[in-house]
């Protein structure tokens, strides 16, 4: 056995006899400790492409630790050939651009991701905000509370703590703060706002998507049933992001959500995967090849994917009746290994025949190209220092929660996994947490303030978020304020879900 200690980490590598392999295992310090297990390692070219996936032997842990500690958690899991040969890590910077990867951007990747497209069906609201400086929450997500029993590698909030959960009164005190006196106050003093708005979507200013998130399993909450049920009496698209289905839970509830979108994670990372198999899990019936609903997948790939995955992947779409499965690249890594991570995975879907020579997508399985930007992007993009995600989006986090009586709101949900490489060869490795005092807004109790009171920098994103994953929609909303003529706006009429992000 090897260990070894770091500020946020207790790392150990041995032998698991259950399974027959050697793990690597990370545990956060913070938080309940959660824990992701590695078992394999990238090997790297000078040039930054990938030679092969290794398993990680005895041999190399101890080297693999020893990067961690200088390269990061997620960024230690690739090594150069040289590195290991010389047993001496190296500073090596490769340069990657967005335009070496084949992908083209789809309907598919704009209705069922975040590239700002959606934002277009909401214009008044930024017109409202570039004439008043109000802005107007129209979107959130929540994870009501911390649970998960997968042991995911890129885990996002590995140091995320178990007993910080919410009850039922503070989930919907939270919602008709967004639902009934958001779309009040909108009537009220913003009147000729609001009045466009309706006549752009057919309803007041104020929420129209919700995201249950959070935690692996928001499905696991105990209030989780009553609350959807709750939810289902209002007028707002329900959305739900799990990573499995506790088979104590009604099948009906979750009739109740527009859309659901399952978590596939690396299969020795379930317990709930019988045989090791993500397509041998429960499925609630009523979801499969429900005409009412969109059914997806989600997969990170990475050192643990092979072929045969992402065949079933594939096949289970069809099996199931699932309507899309994006597949995309560890958010924890830095930008060019999350580039070059990106090009892999472009060049596997092609040989295997899931996408064109041009990147575009054949069957159901499509590549959502999600990478960190840069300080130079961050810079021109933010020149005033606001975020500009807060204007309409929140994204509630539990953590604190235990502690405090209360936890915080965010302008996103991606925060956690911001990693960069500083010109220095220095790594800011993610948080992978929800750190209030660096990102937080406003207190899930005072969610009001978002709209009644005029929209703020909490934080610089220049300073401390300048790999932010979410530019795009930054850009977009940054634009759709400064828009001279409204009237002249095109908004794509095969977009699907413009109420989630």
């Amino acid at each position: 056995m090897i260990t070894k200690e770091t500020e946020q980490y207790w790392i150990t590598f041995k032998y698991n006899p259950k399974k027959e392999r050697y793990e690597l295992v990370i545990k956060s310090r913070i938080g309940a400790g959660y824990f992701g297990v590695h078992t394999k390692y990238n090997i790297l070219n000078d040039d930054g492409t990938v030679i092969e996936t290794r398993k990680i032997t005895k041999e190399v842990a101890e080297f693999i630790i020893e990067r961690f500690i200088a390269k990061g958690d997620t960024e230690a899991f690739n090594i150069f050939q040289s590195e290991l040969f010389n047993g001496v890590i190296s500073s090596n910077h490769i340069d990657i651009s967005p335009e070496d990867v084949c992908h083209q951007l789809t309907n598919q990747e704009q209705s069922f991701t975040a590239t700002g497209a959606k934002l277009y069906y909401h214009w008044p609201i930024f017109k409202k905000m570039a004439e008043t400086g109000y802005g107007s929450i129209i979107r959130a997500t929540m994870t009501n509370h911390q649970l998960c029993s997968s042991r995911c590698p890129y885990c996002s909030t590995i140091s995320r703590n178990k007993k910080d959960s919410i009850t039922l009164d503070e989930a919907k005190a939270f919602i008709r703060k967004l639902y009934f006196e958001q779309a009040e106050f909108n009537r009220e003093k913003f009147a000729i706002y609001n009045k466009l708005y309706n006549k752009q979507t057919g309803s007041d200013i104020r929420l129209k998507g919700l995201i249950l998130s959070g935690g692996g399993q928001p499905n696991l909450w105990p209030y989780f049933s009553e609350f959807v049920e709750w939810l289902s009496k209002l007028d707002i698209d329900l959305g739900l992001i799990t990573n499995g289905f506790p088979q104590k839970i009604s099948e009906e509830i979750y009739e109740k959500f527009k859309w659901i979108r399952i978590s596939i994670t690396p299969e020795d990372a379930s317990p709930f995967y019988p045989n090791g198999k993500f397509n041998e899990q429960y499925i609630p019936a009523t979801i499969k090849h429900n005409p009412n609903m969109t059914l997806g997948f989600s997969y990170v790939f990475g050192p643990w994917t092979d072929d045969d995955i992402i065949k079933r992947l594939n096949d289970t779409c069809d099996i199931w009746g699932v309507d899309y499965c994006r597949m995309l690249t560890d958010c924890n890594l830095i930008r060019s290994s999350q580039l070059f991570a990106h090009k892999e995975l472009s060049e596997r879907l092609f040989q295997l025949g899931f996408i064109d020579v041009d990147g575009n997508p054949l069957k159901k399985l499509f590549h959502q190209f999600k990478f960190h930007g840069t300080s130079d992007e961050a810079e021109t993009l933010w020149d005033k220092g606001q975020c500009f995600l807060q204007v309409y989006n929140v994204f509630w986090d539990t953590t604190g929660h235990e502690d405090n009586g209360y936890s915080f709101c965010y302008p996103c949900d991606s925060i956690t996994v911001l990693a960069e490489e500083k010109t220095d060869g220095i790594i800011n490795a993610s948080e992978r947490r929800f750190n209030s005092e660096k990102w937080g807004t406003v207190k899930n109790k005072e969610v009001e303030k978002l709209y009644t009171e005029p929209v703020r920098p909490f934080f610089d994103p220049r300073q401390i978020c300048s790999a932010c994953l979410f530019m795009r929609n930054n850009s977009v909303a940054k634009e759709l304020m400064k828009y001279n003529d409204y009237s002249k706006l095109i908004i794509a009429s095969n977009i699907e879900h413009v109420n989630f992000p």
